[in-house]
């Protein structure tokens, strides 16, 4: 866990609170959709926060493994998965309510009002977003190497 204060440009596991899962890539296609996983032991459930200069609680979510960006289309909508590629896309990371510890919600820098969450499909369980804020999207950065 880390402090809110100090979230800065490090590599991280992304676990889901509700679930105790971490955030993985599916496959090692440079496309390829977000899913959660309960180990937490590979290098493919490695992420790279880079904080984005000048925008507050901004960040490039990118794959430690494959070097590629956690991103959703141009225009994010609820229901929308959460894929990896080639193109950097800007994420709002910020501390969730006080009184929830250190857990965050992440959404699209250009639509707040939707959140990562997951959601259990015939194929495994997938990273989307969401734009109820009730529904399980409160995630903790557990901090890898600096």
């Amino acid at each position: 866990m880390i402090d809110q204060a100090t979230l800065q440009t490090a590599t991280y596991n992304i676990r889901h609170i509700a679930t105790g899962q971490y955030v993985a890539l599916k496959d090692t296609k440079r496309t390829s959709t977000l899913i959660v996983l309960q180990d937490s032991h590979f290098e493919h459930l490695a992420w790279v926060l880079d904080k984005l200069a000048g925008l507050e609680d901004t960040y490039h979510v990118r794959s430690f493994l494959q070097n590629t960006f956690a991103q959703t289309g141009e225009s994010p909508t609820a229901g929308a998965r959460i894929t990896s590629g080639t193109e950097s896309y800007p994420w709002l990371i910020r501390p969730a309510a006080s009184g929830f510890g250190d857990f965050y919600l992440i959404s699209p820098h250009s639509d707040p009002s939707l959140y990562w969450t997951i959601v259990k499909t015939r194929d495994g369980t997938n990273a989307i977003l969401t734009n109820n804020p009730q529904h399980h999207v409160y995630w903790e950065f557990v901090k890898i190497s600096a």
